[in-house]
């Protein structure tokens, strides 16, 4: 939960230089660069994290990093660096999109369901919670079998769990208590 708060304190006040800078666009492609690198080699958060690696050794994956990238990202990722903040560094890219999504009033959301939502359902979710959130939402729909049945919709930190899966699981537990 922390880093959670970390991650986004961290991400807002970047986004917010870069509005004040005028910068959105590319502070934003640079950091889904930065983003791209650890989804390609997850590998990296360990190396930045691990207490076993050298300081000085990280600062130079740091500048490898943001080699050629805006002065902004340069010095953001300086600042999250000296202040030991690096495990938030793969996740900031994921935040600063959903940041940018919060200011045009739109949001992504991914659905988890036992199986394919039919076109017409997804359309009728997306507007139903278009009316809840009063953001323009769009659907991702995950398909995880496990859940068995119902749906899990996740927006932002929001998650809604309405699987039968967890269903069964709460009653489980209220049974295992005697109640």
């Amino acid at each position: 939960m922390k880093e959670e708060l970390l991650l986004e304190k961290y991400t807002r006040a970047l986004f917010e230089v870069a509005e004040e800078q005028e910068a959105i666009e590319v502070v934003q492609a640079g950091m889904e660069r930065i983003g791209k690198y650890f989804q390609q080699v997850p590998e990296l958060v360990e190396y930045l994290t691990s207490p076993q690696i050298e300081w000085k050794q990280k600062l130079e994956l740091a500048k490898t990093l943001i080699k050629g990238l805006s002065p902004l990202i340069v010095n953001f990722v300086n600042l999250v660096m000296e202040k030991e903040r690096q495990f938030i560094l793969p996740y900031v890219s994921e935040e600063f999109h959903r940041l940018m999504e919060m200011r045009a009033k739109r949001a992504e959301a991914v659905v988890t369901t036992a199986v394919p939502l039919p076109g017409e359902e997804k359309r009728l979710l997306e507007e139903k919670l278009t009316r809840i959130f009063t953001k323009q939402i769009v659907l991702e729909n995950q398909v995880e079998p496990e859940i068995m049945g119902g749906l899990v919709v996740k927006i932002g930190h929001t998650v809604i769990d309405g699987s039968v899966k967890r269903q069964l699981e709460e009653l489980g537990r209220a049974l295992a208590a005697g109640g």
